[in-house]
């Protein structure tokens, strides 16, 4: 097994510290679930971090450990911490997961870890599920399973994950060795490119999530630097759009549509900026490939050709959701954020309904 390290200087039993720490998560895990009104909260997503807190104090407090419990309020990783004393802590990153998840994964923080708190060593995750309410828990390195480049190169957790299946062990690197270098973005890019190849090849698609990722206004100053790593994906081998295979046109203008439905509205930024740092693919005629040809007829109606196209491409998006690890769940956004887009007329709109109802009966549940 991996030393652990506490802080820089180690000077307290490892051993003792790390069973302590594995008795105090296990006594707290134990009181949140013979708390049935603690899963019954309606804002359960945003409470359960206050009910852990709550509950790692009483189980210190239970176990007499002297280690101050503090959660750590604004955009810091890990959640809560347990102080050992000034210079020395461990972690405890909150998560949960919703309850149509029938897999325990669940998105984790950027691998630049900007807001990680410096004194901070062996952090476990604590995941929830609310219905019905179960919890578990694991050391942050164990549960790391992959990267997803959103606005930037994030972890992808599996609560389920063996060691053997952890990202780091694919990389035959610690997780205490990549968070200390310099750039831990040079530990995975090649991984991700590879990756990225493979699953494009295959017709795969990933686990990241279009409504999870902000806009480039909306990122928080601390994650600008982890941006600037993830703009560092062009080092893949750069295709021009028309040098794909028609396949492959297929496949990306799909995936494109069911990532980014602001492409419906005329806004092409974040997909091809996706598409480019991510595929390294440059469409210098992004708005043809989904709204060229002004309107077409359609059901008796002349509509945009943007609803005419997404008509014409049913079964590649039916596919593309099919392909989600939670399709319906997947569709069922996807729906709601074109459904409210207002910038179609009445009759429009009653065509493009029709169209994703037709496109919902086939997607899987």
């Amino acid at each position: 097994m991996n030393s652990f390290a506490i802080g820089e200087n180690i000077n307290i039993n490892e051993a003792k510290v790390k069973k302590t720490f594995d008795n105090l998560l296990s006594l707290a895990k134990d009181k949140l679930e013979s708390q049935p009104a603690v899963s019954q909260k309606k804002d359960f997503w945003k409470s359960f971090e206050e009910d852990v807190h709550v509950a790692l104090l009483e189980s210190s407090k239970d176990l007499h450990i002297p280690w101050k419990i503090e959660y750590i309020s604004g955009h810091k990783f890990p959640d809560i911490v347990a102080r050992i004393n000034e210079k020395q802590a461990l972690g405890i990153e909150v998560k949960t997961i919703s309850t149509r998840n029938k897999s325990w994964k669940v998105m984790g923080g950027s691998i630049m870890e900007s807001t990680r708190i410096p004194d901070v060593s062996r952090i476990h995750i604590f995941c929830a599920k609310q219905k019905p309410f179960k919890i578990k828990y694991k050391p942050f390195e164990e549960c790391v399973e992959n990267v997803a480049v959103t606005h930037s190169p994030r972890y992808m957790l599996d609560m389920e994950a063996s060691i053997q299946d952890s990202l780091f062990s694919k990389l035959g690197k610690t997780y205490e060795e990549i968070r200390q270098m310099k750039n831990p973005f040079d530990a995975f890019k090649d991984f991700i490119v590879e990756q990225r190849k493979s699953n494009l090849k295959k017709r795969k698609v990933d686990d990241d999530f279009w409504w999870y990722s902000p806009n480039s206004n909306q990122i928080n100053s601390l994650e600008l630097e982890d941006q600037k790593f993830a703009n560092e994906m062009v080092g893949l081998e750069m295709q021009f759009w028309n040098q794909l295979a028609r396949e492959e046109q297929h496949f990306l203008r799909a995936y494109l549509l069911t990532s980014f439905p602001n492409i419906i509205e005329g806004n092409y930024n974040d997909a091809s900026r996706w598409l480019l740092q991510t595929q390294g693919v440059i469409n210098p005629s992004f708005r043809d490939t989904f709204s060229a040809g002004g309107r077409q007829d359609l059901a008796g109606i002349r509509v945009p050709k943007i609803i005419y196209n997404i008509a014409s491409w049913k079964d590649d998006l039916i596919n593309i959701f099919n392909e989600k690890e939670l399709p319906q769940q997947h569709f069922e956004h996807w729906k709601t954020r074109v459904l409210s887009i207002d910038k179609f007329s009445k009759a429009e709109k009653e065509v493009l309904k029709n169209i994703i109802t037709d496109i919902g009966k086939k997607i899987l549940h």
